[in-house]
């Protein structure tokens, strides 16, 4: 039986769900890229960083989608926890204009880490991995807002 290049192709690739997630992500960076083509030629300079940075782990991951198979150990997926999650995402895109950058991220940062962590982690690690990812947060506002000067939402709630 002849095989399509199609056919050869999907028994070549060993982790099909690397290389439909390197697929997607690719499209996803030159979408990005388009968009980013559109601001200022300052302003358009990290976008580009960033989607440049994506398109070459992306292809990373196809070449490594055609040589290493990873097995999921455990395929159980709370569909309760991705709605939590998928729920905080949309949370924070929607307030993070209005009550601004450093509370809406520090709330769904933290929100994040607690829905991942599950019931059986002790009470001082999840003490301990709330203050790293606050620090984290208030770290990444600094540095965008004083070292590079980027203009972060501070939250119409809170303006004069």
């Amino acid at each position: 039986k002849k095989f399509t290049i199609g056919e050869r192709m999907l028994k070549l690739i060993k982790d099909k769900t690397s290389f439909i997630s390197g697929v997607c992500l690719i499209i996803l960076s030159i979408l990005l890229f388009y968009e980013a083509s559109t601001l200022s030629p300052f302003g358009s300079v990290f976008p580009f960083a960033i989607t440049t940075a994506l398109i070459i782990l992306s292809v990373i991951l196809i070449f490594r989608s055609f040589k290493l198979e990873i097995k999921v150990i455990n395929e159980n997926v709370s569909s309760i926890k991705i709605s939590l999650l998928v729920i905080t995402f949309f949370a924070w895109i929607y307030f993070l204009e209005r009550a601004g950058f450093i509370l809406t991220s520090l709330i769904a940062f933290n929100l994040l880490i607690l829905i991942n962590l599950g019931t059986k982690i002790p009470l001082k690690k999840i003490t301990l991995y709330v203050l790293i990812g606050s620090l984290f947060i208030l770290l990444l506002y600094f540095g965008f807002k004083n070292l590079l000067l980027v203009p972060l939402p501070e939250g119409i709630w809170f303006r004069n």
